[in-house]
């Protein structure tokens, strides 16, 4: 099974740099005649630069809203979540590469996490405890996470309990 992080969480990213960039602009239409009297009373500052000064910083904290929205889609296209026939493997390889493997006899407990959105829209995050020191290992934006969880639980369990499995069948 191989999947990725799903393509909502990439379009909810935009909406909320759309949603940003709305704000910071009815920001700076109410803004600026406040900080013209501030500047009036500054010495040394030419009163001709506030308003471009005012132009560029509009439009550099709009800009970050979308590269942040920019960066979110890179990041699902670069990220590949695979439950292999001996291990998971999390391969990612933006902003850095990483690849991670995890075999399944390492899995000591399973969860996933899903908020009012991810519900709707049918993602969350699944939650892979090793029991290792460095916490759980968490695949984030996973699309159908019951489903990747109960195949995970799966696997592990052919893994771990063999001898159960032959009995049930």
């Amino acid at each position: 099974m191989k999947v990725k992080p799903t393509i909502w969480v990439v379009c909810y990213g935009y909406l909320m740099a759309v949603v940003f960039s709305f704000f910071v602009h009815r920001f700076f239409l109410w803004c600026p005649p406040y900080l013209q009297e501030i500047v009036k009373n500054l010495r040394g500052l030419p009163f001709s630069w506030f308003e471009t000064i005012l132009y560029w910083m509009e439009r550099g904290v709009i800009g970050i809203a979308f590269l942040s929205a920019v960066y979110h889609n890179i990041w699902k296209l670069a990220t590949v979540y695979k439950l292999t026939d001996h291990d998971i493997q999390i391969a990612n390889w933006f902003p850095m590469r990483h690849l991670q493997s995890v075999p399944y006899g390492a899995v000591k407990r399973l969860g996933f996490k899903q908020s009012f959105l991810g519900v709707l829209l049918n993602y969350g995050h699944v939650e892979i405890d090793t029991g290792s020191a460095q916490g759980p290992i968490l695949l984030v934006n996973c699309p159908k996470p019951k489903k990747f969880m109960e195949t995970l639980q799966h696997k592990v369990e052919e893994v771990l309990q063999p001898q159960l499995l032959h009995n049930r069948s």
